[in-house]
C-alpha cells in the first residue's frame, strides 16, 4: 500500500510540474506574440539566425536561455528535464538530443530575431542543409573541452557552401580542461577562418566555483563585464564598468584590444587607415569602439574573419553579449553580401539568371521545410525573398510545373506554438497551411509573377491547375542538396487493416524529412524504408509506433550498397509496346563500361544523336532543320531521363548504380505518331537494364571515417575488434584532448555494414567510457566473397 501511494503521489507530482511548465509557456507565448506580430519593423532590424554545433555543444541549452533573457520565457528550460522550448518532440526530450530543426521569433534590443535551433547529429543532416538554405547569419558554437569536433567541420562548411556569415561562441568554460586558447587554435587551422577574440575571461572560471560574479574583458569597449549569477540563479544581471589604469586587468585588457586591432589591421584596409589618423604613437587603445565595430561588421559579413564569444550557457554566463554580437555583426536581410539569384527557364532548354530584388512587388519565396500536422494537414515553412504573401493569396509552384494552390492561413512559429499573422514581408520567416503539393526546396511565386507564362497566368486563381508538362516554370531558386540513405529496413503493416494508415504515415514522414526514402522490392514484395543512419531510422520508427500509434513490424537494419559495371557491355534494343491501343516504337543502343575513380561515387551519361531524325526508308528528315534540332534535343532529354530512372535500380539487388560510363548511341526515329517520348524513356531503362545484366556488375559497400575516443586502457581491445570481423583500417592514434574523459582518439575507415550495432559494442568495450562519430566518406569495392555473403544474405539463398 505504501509503494503504491508512493507511485501515486510521484506521478501526481510530476503531472503538477509538467501542467505548472505548460502555463508558464502557454503565458510567455503570449507575452512574446504582442511584441513579435503587433510590429512592423524596418528590414535593417531583423536578423534570419541559425544555431550551428557538433552534438552536444550547447545549442539548445544556448536558445533556453536567449529565450529567456529576451523575456519569451519566465523559466529556463533544461535539456536533461525535457522542458525546453525548441526541443518538443517526445524523441527529443526523451532522448536529451536535437533531431527536428525548430524555428522561433523572438525580441531583443528592439530587434526581431528569426531564430532555427539546428541538430548537431549528423544522421540528421539535412535538417541543418534545409536551414542553412534561408539564414543570413549563424552562431557555430565549440565546446571549450574538445574544441573542433567532425560534425563541427560538417555543419561549417554547409554555412560556407551557401556563403554565410558567422560568430563563434565557445562555451562550456566552467569544465574542467576547458581551454579556449586551443579553441582558438583549433578555428584558424581547422575552421580555415581569422578568429576575431573579443573577450578573454579574467580568469579561468573552472577555479570560480562557489563565487556568484564571473568576470570577463571586453576587447571592443575594453570594459569589464559582470555576470551576476547569484541573485536570481539566471545570470539576468549583467553590469559592465570601465577598466582604470591601475586595475590588475588593464594589461590584459590592452593586450586582447591590440591583438583585436592587429587582427583587423591585416583583412580591413579601412581600419588601418583610422589606426593612422587616431592612433596617437601607435595606441591601440586610441582607436574609436565605433570603427573597431565597423570593422568587425565587415570582414564578419564578407566571410573573412569570425568575431569569437566566451560563455557557459548551462552556467548563465555570456548569452546577452552573443546576442548584441548577432545584432551587432550579422547581416539584415538588406546587408547579405550575396545576391539572391534566380534561374529563369528559356526557351530550347535555354537558362538565364536574375537578381531577385528584396522590395519587389511580386512575391517569391522558397519552401525550405515541411510538417504534416494531424490538425493542420502540411505546414510549410517559407522564407520570403521578394515581395509580401497574404493570406488567402494564390500561390504558383514553379518546381512542380505550375501548380497553383491557395494558401489559407499563414503562421508566425514559436518553436511548436503557432500564432495566425496577417502576411510574410520580404526578409521574413513564416509558415503557410493550405499548400497541398509543395515540397521541400520548391520555389512559390505569385500567381501574376512577370516570368510565368501567359497562359498559367490566366488560368482561374480558385482551382489547383498543372500545366501539360512537369518542367519548372517561372523563377527558380536554388534548391536544397540531399544525400543519399546509406541504411535501410523493411516495414510491413501487421494486418490488412493497418496497411492504409502504414503509406499514410510513410507519406507524411518523406513529406517532412527529403533524406527518408520509401521504396518497393518487386522481387521480395517488401516495403524498404531508407534513411541516414542507424538512429535516424530508429527516431522514425519510434514516431511511427509511439506518436503515430501505426501497427507495423521493422525488420533489421541493413546497409544500402551500390552497384556499378565490372566491365564493359553493350546491348542493342528495339522498344514496341500497344498501350490502350496507342503504339510506341524506338531503338536505341547502350554501352556501360567501369569508371575506375574512387574520388567519384556519380555516373556519367552520355547521348549522342543523329545528325538527323529520319524515318527509315526515307532518305529525308521529317522535319524543317529547326524543328529538327528541338526534336533531337527533347528526344536526347528523355533518353537521358530513362536512363537516369533505370539507374536507380541495378540488376544484382536493386541498389543504385554508380562510378558507369553510360553511352547511348545508334539512337532510331519510326515518326511522332510511334516514337513518342515515353517510348524512348522505355527504351533507354530496358537497354541500361539489358547492358547492366551482361557487364558482370559488382557491389560497392559504403565506407565509414570513424572517430573513437576511449580511456588509454581498452585502447588494445577496440583495436582489435576494429581490425577483426570489422575490417577497419587505422588512420591515425592520437591523444585526445586534455579534459574530455578519454585518453586515445582513434581515428580509422571500416565498411558501414561492420558499423551496425556498434554503440552497444563500444560500451562493453570501455566499460560504457568510450564515445564515437561517423560519417560515411564513400564507397569502396567488395571481394567476391563479400559479395556473395550479401546477396545470400538479402536473397534468403
Amino acid at each position: 500500500m505504501a509503494l503504491r501511494m508512493s507511485r501515486a503521489i510521484a506521478h501526481r507530482t510530476a503531472a503538477s510540474r509538467s501542467l505548472h511548465h505548460m502555463l508558464l509557456r502557454t503565458s510567455s507565448f503570449r507575452n512574446a506574440r504582442a511584441y513579435t506580430s503587433h510590429r512592423s519593423d524596418p528590414l535593417d532590424k531583423v536578423r534570419n539566425i541559425g544555431i550551428i554545433a557538433h552534438i552536444d555543444a550547447g545549442k539548445t541549452t544556448t536558445t533556453e536561455r536567449m529565450l529567456h533573457y529576451a523575456g519569451f520565457t519566465r523559466s529556463i528550460g533544461d535539456v536533461d528535464d525535457g522542458d525546453t522550448v525548441m526541443d518538443y518532440l517526445p524523441a527529443e526530450r526523451e532522448r536529451g538530443i536535437t533531431i527536428q530543426s525548430a524555428a522561433i521569433t523572438f525580441g531583443w534590443n528592439n530587434c526581431q530575431l528569426h531564430l532555427i535551433d539546428t541538430p548537431g547529429h549528423v544522421d540528421f543532416t539535412v535538417e541543418v542543409e534545409r536551414a542553412m538554405r534561408v539564414l543570413d547569419g549563424a552562431v557555430t558554437i565549440l565546446d571549450a573541452v574538445a574544441g573542433v569536433q567532425a560534425q563541427t567541420l560538417t555543419v561549417w562548411r554547409q554555412a560556407t557552401r551557401y556563403k554565410i556569415p558567422r560568430i563563434i561562441f565557445v562555451n562550456k568554460m566552467d569544465r574542467d580542461g576547458a581551454n579556449w586558447r586551443k579553441c582558438i587554435d583549433d578555428i584558424g587551422s581547422k575552421l580555415e577562418t581569422r578568429p576575431l577574440v573579443l573577450q578573454v575571461p579574467e580568469s579561468e572560471m573552472a577555479r570560480l566555483e562557489g563565487r556568484g560574479l564571473e568576470r570577463w574583458v571586453d576587447a571592443v569597449t575594453m570594459e569589464r563585464i559582470e555576470f551576476d549569477i547569484e541573485a536570481d540563479n539566471t545570470g539576468s544581471t549583467v553590469r559592465r564598468s570601465g577598466i582604470a589604469e591601475d586595475d590588475p586587468m588593464f594589461e590584459k585588457m590592452a593586450d586582447a584590444r591590440t591583438q583585436l586591432v592587429e587582427t583587423l589591421a591585416e583583412i580591413d584596409q579601412q581600419i588601418v587607415d583610422v589606426f593612422l589618423s587616431d592612433a596617437v604613437d601607435g595606441n591601440h587603445l586610441k582607436v574609436p569602439v565605433k570603427d573597431i565595430k565597423d570593422a568587425i561588421r565587415r570582414v564578419t559579413q564578407s566571410s573573412q574573419a569570425c568575431p569569437v564569444l566566451l560563455g557557459a550557457s548551462f552556467r548563465n554566463v555570456g548569452v546577452q553579449p552573443l546576442l548584441d554580437a548577432v545584432l551587432e555583426y550579422l547581416p539584415s536581410p538588406t546587408k547579405i553580401a550575396q545576391p539572391t539569384m534566380a534561374v529563369v527557364p528559356g526557351q530550347k532548354g535555354k537558362k538565364s539568371t536574375e537578381i531577385v530584388r528584396l522590395d519587389g512587388s511580386q512575391l517569391v519565396a522558397f519552401a525550405f521545410k515541411v510538417i504534416v500536422d494531424a490538425q493542420r494537414g502540411p505546414m510549410v515553412f517559407v522564407r520570403v525573398y521578394s515581395g509580401t504573401l497574404d493570406s488567402r493569396m494564390t500561390l504558383v509552384n514553379g518546381t512542380q510545373g505550375g501548380v497553383k494552390e491557395r494558401a489559407t492561413k499563414l503562421l508566425q512559429m514559436y518553436a511548436d506554438q503557432p500564432e495566425e499573422i496577417p502576411a510574410i514581408h520580404a526578409g521574413h520567416i513564416g509558415v503557410v497551411l493550405g499548400l497541398k503539393m509543395t515540397k521541400t526546396g520548391d520555389t512559390l511565386l505569385h500567381a501574376q509573377h512577370p516570368s510565368l507564362p501567359k497562359s498559367l497566368k490566366a488560368a482561374k486563381k480558385n482551382r489547383s491547375v498543372h500545366t501539360t508538362k512537369s518542367d519548372p516554370v517561372g523563377w527558380q531558386l536554388h534548391g536544397i542538396s540531399v544525400p543519399p540513405p546509406v541504411f535501410f529496413c523493411a516495414v510491413e503493416a501487421d494486418s490488412p487493416q493497418d496497411e492504409r494508415p502504414l503509406a499514410d504515415a510513410l507519406a507524411n514522414l518523406t513529406l517532412e524529412d527529403p533524406s527518408l526514402h520509401v521504396s518497393h522490392d518487386e522481387e521480395t514484395g517488401q516495403t524498404l524504408l531508407s534513411g541516414m543512419g542507424e538512429l535516424h531510422l530508429e527516431v522514425i520508427q519510434d514516431r511511427m509506433i509511439k506518436d503515430m500509434k501505426i501497427n507495423a513490424t521493422f525488420g533489421k537494419m541493413r546497409v544500402s550498397y551500390r552497384e556499378t559495371a565490372g566491365q564493359s557491355a553493350t546491348a542493342q534494343y528495339t522498344y514496341v509496346r500497344e498501350i490502350a491501343g496507342k503504339h510506341g516504337k524506338a531503338a536505341l543502343r547502350v554501352s556501360v563500361e567501369p569508371i575506375i575513380d574512387p574520388e567519384t561515387d556519380d555516373n556519367v551519361i552520355e547521348v549522342n544523336m543523329p545528325d538527323h531524325l529520319v524515318v527509315p526508308g526515307e532518305a529525308a528528315p521529317v522535319h524543317a532543320r529547326d524543328d529538327d534540332r528541338e526534336l533531337r534535343d527533347t528526344v536526347r532529354t528523355a533518353i537521358h531521363e530513362g536512363i537516369t530512372n533505370a539507374a536507380f535500380r541495378g540488376t544484382v539487388l536493386g541498389f543504385p548504380v554508380t562510378r558507369t560510363r553510360i553511352t547511348v548511341t545508334d539512337v532510331e526515329y519510326f515518326g511522332e505518331d510511334l516514337s513518342t517520348l515515353s517510348a524512348y524513356r522505355a527504351c533507354a531503362g530496358q537497354a541500361l537494364a539489358q547492358a547492366l545484366g551482361g557487364c558482370s556488375p559488382v557491389l560497392l559497400e559504403p565506407i565509414a571515417k570513424t572517430a573513437i575516443a576511449c580511456p588509454e586502457k581498452h585502447v588494445g581491445s577496440v583495436l582489435s575488434d576494429l581490425n577483426g570481423a570489422r575490417r577497419g583500417r587505422v588512420i591515425s592514434l592520437d591523444d585526445a584532448e586534455e579534459g574530455v574523459g578519454a585518453g586515445k582518439l582513434l581515428v580509422a575507415e571500416m565498411p558501414l555494414s561492420t558499423m551496425v550495432g556498434y554503440s552497444s559494442m563500444l560500451r562493453s568495450l570501455t566499460a560504457g567510457a568510450g564515445s564515437f562519430t561517423m560519417e560515411v566518406v564513400g564507397f569502396g569495392q567488395m571481394t567476391m566473397q563479400q559479395q556473395q555473403s550479401v546477396i545470400k544474405e538479402s536473397r534468403g539463398y
